[in-house]
């Protein structure tokens, strides 16, 4: 890859792929676009039979980070594989990729090529994010909480003991001083590698916003189980894996990589390329446009897809729905701010939405 000035952003995906599977529903046979991001969503996916699955990126470190990951499934067994991504220890990453660089296109092989260091401690744990958030687990958070009390949190209980321990125990106010902290504009703009994150969102009242969502996510149940917030806590995964790695899902994934391919540019590029789809994964790409810009988007994604395409995706701070800006085109059959029935292990965005294209 020449272009060198672009890095990995994101070594893992930050959305609930749970929750993206199940309200996508039965992917069989059909034609999905995924945003790639970290890749681990979009290699999830290929769980629903996907006749074919369109990864897409603007940043080819991104997707070259994806074919890595790719590379690794088609030629590692399961244990081997978590070694050399880094969700368990190895003292011999640099010798695996050695060996599954040959698998990678002249792109990808020539990035990692020249990334040794984050190759060999374990490519999850590279980008801006993971990096940071590696170094909120070890520096910041044992100072509101030892390890005893995080692990606690994350035990197995009922939804009433898991209310009272959040209430009597975590939420305390060291841990509200530095939610506030995290929670404002210094700390994201360090920890978001986008450098636009607050351009159509001002900043105010989000500490206090972000600190309710937790409050809410980290009282309930779903919180037992999140490996993003494990690795938040704790800056590794441990048992808590990602769905695609979770065993009973890996050899179903890596048997079906062949229905795959990647494509870098924005998304309406893709269209062009590869006709309409079914489905969509879109992440939160939505955060980051005006508003012209997202209509004229909505136009673009309305005409990619088939009647009765299901598009699934998330907002942070913006608010922007299909269904809102393009009502003849879109509906929406789920909004999460509006039923908080449904968890979302992204305790972080603000709502997840999904909107279905309409016939006419």
């Amino acid at each position: 890859m020449s272009r060198q000035r672009y890095r990995v952003k994101y070594a893992n995906c930050w959305e609930d792929v749970d929750l993206l599977i199940s309200r996508l529903g039965k992917i069989e046979g059909e034609r999905v676009l995924s945003i790639c991001s970290g890749g681990e969503n979009s290699l999830s996916l290929l769980s629903g039979e996907p006749a074919q699955l369109v990864v897409v990126d603007k940043n080819p470190a991104q997707l070259a980070l994806f074919e890595l990951k790719m590379a690794a499934l088609k030629s590692l067994e399961r244990e081997e594989f978590l070694a050399f991504q880094g969700y368990k220890q190895s003292a011999d990453r640099w010798r695996t990729y050695e060996l599954l660089r040959n698998d990678l296109g002249p792109a990808a092989r020539a990035y990692w090529d020249t990334q040794r260091v984050p190759l060999e401690a374990g490519v999850i744990h590279t980008g801006r994010v993971a990096r940071t958030l590696r170094l909120l687990a070890r520096f910041a958070f044992p100072l509101v909480h030892g390890r005893a009390c995080s692990r606690e949190l994350m035990s197995a209980k009922s939804a009433a003991q898991q209310a009272h321990f959040y209430e009597a125990v975590w939420d305390n106010r060291r841990w509200r001083a530095l939610a506030r902290a995290l929670f404002g504009k210094p700390a994201i703009y360090l920890i978001s590698p986008e450098r636009d994150f607050f351009e159509f969102h001002g900043g105010s009242g989000v500490p206090e916003y972000l600190l309710e969502k937790s409050r809410r996510h980290l009282s309930s149940e779903a919180a037992q189980d999140n490996h993003m917030l494990h690795y938040l806590l704790f800056g590794h995964f441990g048992e808590h894996l990602p769905h695609f790695v979770r065993d009973g899902n890996y050899d179903t994934i890596r048997q079906r990589l062949d229905v795959v391919v990647t494509h870098e540019g924005m998304v309406e590029t893709a269209f062009p390329a590869f006709g309409r789809f079914d489905a969509f994964n879109l992440s939160n790409i939505f955060e980051y446009t005006t508003p012209d810009t997202f209509e004229t988007l909505a136009g673009s994604l309305a005409a990619g897809a088939n009647p009765g395409a299901r598009f699934a995706y998330w907002n942070v701070l913006v608010p922007r729905a299909l269904s809102a800006v393009s009502p003849d085109a879109f509906r929406n059959r789920l909004d999460t701010e509006r039923d908080r029935s449904i968890p979302d292990k992204g305790w972080h965005y603000s709502r997840f939405l999904l909107d279905e294209r309409l016939d006419h």
